[in-house]
């Protein structure tokens, strides 16, 4: 096929991204069976653009999210992974896009994002939990119906146990955040932990399992356990998830990382409930050897066994949520954070120790640091001193 050929108005609108007026050509599944000059279907083409409402309208009329007919052999979802669009890569995963997939040189969509250094979109696609899986354990159907005599939960309690366990960020605080944001979270907090406690010994228990997601899982309803109880214990309940939050991300200042965070952590892998996991027992000696509140941190082991040590080499973390790509710096020691919020959140807990960390740092750039002073290749020479 010729790429000189001029692309049709539904083409050109989505390349630029002129979201209303694609919108507008998307009334039927004819319309939308259209394909480009080299073969790309509409979803392909919205992938790539990361124009995530072209792609929910495409994926309603019919496109198939498996497509392969691009020259190349690319599916939408590499096409998404290539140009780094994690919502749409969460989207096409959730309507079914298989990761496995792979083009005319043998990469798949995984791959093709870690290539290009999308990390945010490789451990999306690594890490997906289908809303369908969760709709087995919450509403169990029977000969296709869902029983009149079990509670009905709302579609809101879903997508929270949905983003929990789809999710690839597994630090403690961001746990508490989500548990703190969800109104809920204590009226349904039994069936919550239930849910993800099934999916969680689903991992292991197939045919084919799945250690990083086992891990990942573990993690997650370690913490929501763990703030659960908290806020059981507390007079005030609707304040009780961020205070928790602040109590575990403590910092004093004779200390060289927030050490409650540190050991909280090891305790979560720790009871961990398959000993004989590979992946379980390489993490757990790994931490055996590195000592608590020093640099490597519990996290960043955490990190590079479920995510590969590329991401922590690439990849500024939030210092007090572990969010992925953190732009904003504390002015005085250049601390990372992913938001104001958590800014504000730590200052009471980081003014204590600014001045020594902005000490550290001196003389160093702070796109090369982590979140409490060492460089990327400090920190690597570290963890490669550990024979795991």
């Amino acid at each position: 096929m010729s790429e000189n050929l001029p692309k049709s108005p539904l083409f050109e609108a989505i390349d630029k991204n002129q979201t209303e007026i694609a919108l507008s050509m998307l009334k039927t599944a004819e319309n939308a069976a259209e394909r480009d000059q080299n073969g790309m279907n509409v979803l392909a083409a919205a992938a790539y653009r990361g124009n995530v409402e072209i792609g929910k309208r495409a994926v309603e009329l019919g496109n198939d999210v498996n497509d392969k007919t691009h020259d190349s052999g690319y599916t939408p979802l590499m096409f998404a992974a290539l140009s780094g669009k994690p919502e749409m890569c969460r989207l096409l995963m959730d309507s079914g896009a298989k990761c496995y997939l792979t083009n005319g040189i043998g990469k798949t969509a995984s791959e093709l994002a870690a290539f290009v250094g999308h990390h945010n979109c490789t451990a999306i696609i690594n890490n997906h939990i289908s809303v369908d899986l969760i709709e087995t354990f919450l509403r169990p159907k029977i000969n296709g119906e869902i029983s009149q005599e079990d509670e009905i939960y709302p579609d809101e309690l879903v997508k929270f146990i949905h983003s929990l366990c789809a999710s690839h960020e597994v630090h403690p605080v961001k746990i508490i955040f989500r548990f703190s944001q969800y109104p809920d979270s204590m009226k349904y907090k039994k069936k919550i932990l239930y849910v993800i406690d099934r999916i969680f010994e689903r991992q292991l228990r197939c045919k084919e399992g799945n250690e990083v997601m086992s891990l990942k899982l573990w993690i997650i309803l370690f913490f929501m356990r763990e703030t659960s109880k908290f806020v059981e214990n507390s007079e005030n309940s609707e304040d009780a998830p961020l205070k928790y939050a602040k109590l575990i991300s403590k910092w004093e200042e004779n200390e060289e990382t927030r050490k409650t965070l540190d050991i909280l952590l090891r305790n979560s892998v720790a009871a961990f409930p398959y000993k004989q996991s590979l992946l379980y027992s390489t993490l757990d000696k790994a931490l055996i050897k590195a000592p608590i509140g020093q640099r490597p941190t519990a996290f960043e082991f955490i990190v590079q066994s479920l995510f590969g040590q590329r991401i922590l080499a690439v990849c500024q973390f939030c210092s007090v949520c572990g969010a992925v790509d953190a732009k904003k710096r504390c002015p005085s020691c250049k601390l990372p954070y992913c938001s104001q919020y958590c800014q504000k959140f730590d200052w009471t807990i980081h003014k204590k120790v600014c001045a020594k960390i902005g000490g550290v740092l001196e003389g160093e750039k702070a796109q090369t640091t982590h979140d409490d002073g060492l460089s990327i290749d400090e920190i690597q020479a570290k963890i490669g001193e550990i024979d795991v």
